[in-house]
């Protein structure tokens, strides 16, 4: 069956939607006041709409719904508020430059002091200082300042509504992204005391987070990924390269391989010399990660090969389906079990989204029945096989492969 790529969700910027995003990062508010149209079109209707968006990462929906309730009262503080996250979160993605997102900074900071100085209730106080919080994780800036910021105003909104799940959700995540695990998850578990509509998130995130803690990365690349939520091809071949070792284990199998017929010394120096060199990936020249990406090419893992058109697509997100395909050729070249790849075939499908005719349902059966993944949503039993793969996910699948393969590994 042939594999088709699975083309990726994320969308690196051009200079033309960065260039947008500077100009409305500049001028957030409109300049002219608007007159309401209709009894809906009012800065709370707006700004629950912009709220509802930005819980679902949808960022561009939100500012705009942010900058109807602007344009309607310029100085409504949730708005405000809401409108310098949005931008922040924006501004955060993959291909805008640090001088961008310092400027974004910059002006979200100036909405965050107008939405104080503008907040009518203790309310819209505590919303102000937890919508900082999220502009300073989100972009990370400045480098050796943010994580500070966040605490200054996590303890400002905690003192105005001591029972608000909103700030301690994102104080959490803040303390991940410093790789303070232990503290993030007594903040996820205080967040789960509370209730609300961060009950779910707050869930998923402390089990996220416990999965970090179980994987323990052996190195600092390791360790600077587990909290990384999608992962790129390029990541996923750094990450198996220093943390599994793959060159060596591959190597002692090479070996293993070689200890029968052996060419003659005579036929060792005979090579063919080839019409045309053609380079295997022709994408990821002056990436961070080449020397990484092409040790693991030389390998011939499936799941992490270029396709026929010599690409590699290192900036891709890696999904869950090429993931299992990764590791069940581990384990089948590991452990020289060919018959791996075939175990299941034929049979039904346990999962309701991978049906038993696409070519990853036997890696899929394979890694599950092995212990190397897990369903993506234990209610429904989905295996969710375009979803990305987190760094947790990828450190906890490395060190039950581990232990598989340690019988194999000398």
């Amino acid at each position: 069956m042939k594999k088709k790529r699975i083309e990726s969700r994320g969308i690196v910027f051009s200079i033309v939607i960065m260039l947008t995003l500077m100009i409305v990062a500049c001028g957030g508010a409109p300049a002219k006041k608007r007159s309401q149209t209709g009894h809906m079109d009012t800065p709370s209707f707006h700004v629950q709409r912009g709220d509802e968006a930005l819980m679902k990462s949808q960022y561009e929906p939100a500012r705009s719904a942010y900058k109807k309730a602007l344009s309607l009262d310029g100085n409504y503080s949730p708005a405000l508020s809401g409108l310098a996250a949005a931008t922040a979160y924006e501004a955060s993605r993959p291909g805008v430059s640090e001088q961008t997102k310092k400027q974004v900074l910059q002006e979200a900071v100036s909405q965050i002091e107008q939405a104080l100085d503008n907040a009518t209730s203790s309310a819209s106080r505590a919303r102000a200082h937890s919508f900082a919080i999220q502009v300073y994780l989100s972009l990370q800036l400045p480098r050796e300042e943010w994580y500070e910021k966040v605490k200054d105003h996590f303890e400002e909104a905690q003192e105005l509504t001591p029972n608000n799940p909103a700030p301690v959700f994102y104080m959490a995540k803040a303390e991940a992204a410093g790789h303070n695990y232990n503290q993030a998850a007594l903040f996820y578990q205080k967040v789960l005391a509370q209730g609300g509509k961060f009950e779910a998130r707050a869930n998923k995130e402390l089990k996220r987070i416990q999965r970090i803690q179980r994987a323990l990365p052996s190195s600092g690349f390791g360790k600077r990924i587990a909290n990384v939520e999608k992962i790129t091809r390029a990541d996923v071949a750094g990450l198996f390269i220093v943390e599994l070792k793959l060159d060596r284990l591959y190597r002692d199998q090479q070996k293993k391989k070689g200890s029968g017929y052996q060419v003659p010394k005579s036929q060792r120096k005979l090579k063919m010399d080839p019409l045309q060199k053609y380079p295997e990936a022709v994408d990821i020249s002056g990436h961070p990660l080449e020397s990484a990406i092409k040790e693991v090419m030389s390998l011939g893992i499936k799941g992490l090969s270029a396709d026929p058109a010599h690409k590699f697509y290192p900036d891709q997100e890696f999904k869950r389906a090429e993931f299992s395909q990764l590791l069940q050729d581990l384990l089948i070249k590991i452990t020289r079990d060919p018959s791996l790849a075939t175990r299941f075939i034929g049979e039904p499908s346990p999962f309701p989204d991978v049906s038993p005719d696409v070519w990853y349902y036997n890696a899929v059966r394979t890694v599950i029945n092995r212990g190397l993944m897990q369903v993506n949503n234990a209610v429904t039993g989905n295996f969710s096989p375009l979803a990305p793969v987190s760094g947790a996910d990828a450190l906890l699948a490395i060190r039950n492969l581990k232990e598989i393969l340690n019988a194999y590994v000398r």
